[in-house]
């Protein structure tokens, strides 16, 4: 399958680096140092241009392309070569447009079968999901909502830290899939013996949350106050988001404009300006009393930095965005509570749209370490009505949970996949190409 990429930063590159194995990937991009280092580290065929020159794209063989994913951070250049890519028959093209003005562009695109996507909706859909998780690092849905899962963090005082999970008692209905220790994952086994500071990946049913709070010692949080730095469009759309399901807001930027325009156009939400890395400004707008500390901003080193200020004064949780790869295990490390990648975010939507190799929906793990797959059967499927035990599945690979109808299941090796039953597997990157094709039709 031939894919071509415009845009070759934190996005680009990370869709280039997740898609080039089993496909012809071609990356245009117009920064040089970019370029070459895309040409240095990956398997694809890179390209210092501008997207949007037809006798570019030409050049590159548009006309051959299957699938075209315009992720540039130029809504114009992605906008302008969708249209093209539309205009040479290429099949599945994914536009990235964030300014909000280009938002009455969809429904025109839609009708060419242009697919959009708006990176602060994702990230704000994101961090209402740890909202409303407020115990859990990260929190992505799959079959619809149904499922859940979670990153949990194991502390001293857990009531299960230094027991193997065979110790455990009778099963529940949540799993623990995988096991992140000082930055490796691996999948547990009824040995593993659960440490301090380990995070472990559990899958279950929202509406079951009560068995697994038991387990891990977790009380009950109410969530009634946020304090947002960063009062631009992502900003705005998570103070709405946090409006509407009771939680009060306090929105803080040091742009004397775009904190102007975030209190006229946001009813209801405190707004002010100033450094989010002062120690004073954090203290006059009452930083101590937030339960949520969230910094929005595109800098990764001031969100960290003003995260780590208020959390030293007193709120409860604190959250940053973050685009650098290498940043997670630092963050993680520091003490801030949770972190949400750019870069994740939105692979996880585009490559969930994709449907590769019969996914329905795809959450790649700490920037790509594992992968967590859902599959969904049908009466093509290669595993339909044989026992999991006689499936040969692959090692570095779990079949966590099926939804089977209205049924959550916590599958043994004896269960018979059915038609219409949702599979979410974790898997590791040596077992995802096998797990793929085990489900494959």
């Amino acid at each position: 399958m031939k894919i071509m990429i415009i845009g070759a930063g934190a996005i680009g590159s990370f869709l280039a680096k997740n898609l080039c194995n089993d496909n012809d990937v071609v990356v245009i991009e117009k920064d040089r140092n970019t370029c070459e280092r895309i040409k240095e580290t990956l398997d694809v065929l890179a390209v210092q241009g501008e997207g949007d020159k037809p006798g570019l794209l030409q050049e590159m063989g548009i006309e051959k392309t299957d699938i075209f994913l315009a992720v540039s951070g130029d809504d114009k250049v992605n906008l302008l070569s969708s249209l093209l890519a539309h205009a040479k028959g290429v099949e599945t093209i994914i536009a990235r447009l964030s300014d909000p003005d280009y938002l009455e562009y969809p429904p025109l695109l839609k009708m060419l079968d242009i697919s959009t996507l708006n990176p602060s909706a994702i990230f704000a859909e994101s961090i209402t999901n740890l909202i409303s998780a407020p115990f859990a690092t990260i929190a992505e849905t799959f079959a619809g909502g149904k499922i859940q899962m979670l990153k949990l963090r194991i502390n001293e005082d857990t009531p299960i830290v230094g027991r193997k999970l065979s110790e455990l008692g009778p099963p529940i209905a949540w799993i623990f899939v995988a096991l992140s220790r000082k930055g490796e994952i691996a999948i547990p086994s009824g040995d593993t013996v659960l440490e301090p500071g380990d995070y472990v990946y559990a899958l279950g049913a929202p509406t079951d949350f009560g068995r697994l709070k038991v387990m891990l010692g977790l009380g009950e949080e109410g969530v009634r106050s946020v304090v947002l730095v960063g009062a631009g469009e992502l900003g705005k759309m998570v103070a709405r988001n946090l409006l509407e399901i009771g939680v009060s807001v306090k929105l803080l930027d040091p742009d004397s404009e775009r904190a102007r325009v975030a209190a006229e156009e946001l009813n209801g939400v405190d707004v002010f300006e100033g450094d989010a890395n002062s120690v004073e400004t954090l203290k006059e707008i009452g930083v101590s009393g937030a339960d949520y500390f969230i910094a929005l901003t595109g800098d990764d080193e001031n969100n960290v930095l003003s995260a780590l200020l208020a959390k030293g004064l007193g709120a409860g949780k604190t959250v940053v965005l973050y685009a650098k790869a290498d940043y997670i295990e630092v963050i993680e490390s520091i003490g801030v509570d949770r972190a949400i990648s750019v870069r994740l975010a939105t692979a996880n939507e585009i490559l969930s749209y994709l449907h590769l190799g019969g996914v329905a929906h795809v959450a790649l793990v700490e920037e790509g370490k594992a992968e967590v797959l859902e599959f969904i059967i049908t009466k093509k499927n290669k595993i339909l009505g044989i026992p999991l035990k006689d499936c040969s599945f692959p090692g570095g690979a779990l079949v966590g949970i099926v939804l089977s109808g209205k049924n959550v299941v916590i599958p043994n090796g004896d269960y018979v996949p059915m038609v219409g039953d949702r599979f979410i597997v974790f898997a590791l990157p040596e077992a995802e190409k096998d797990v793929e094709k085990l489900f494959g039709q």
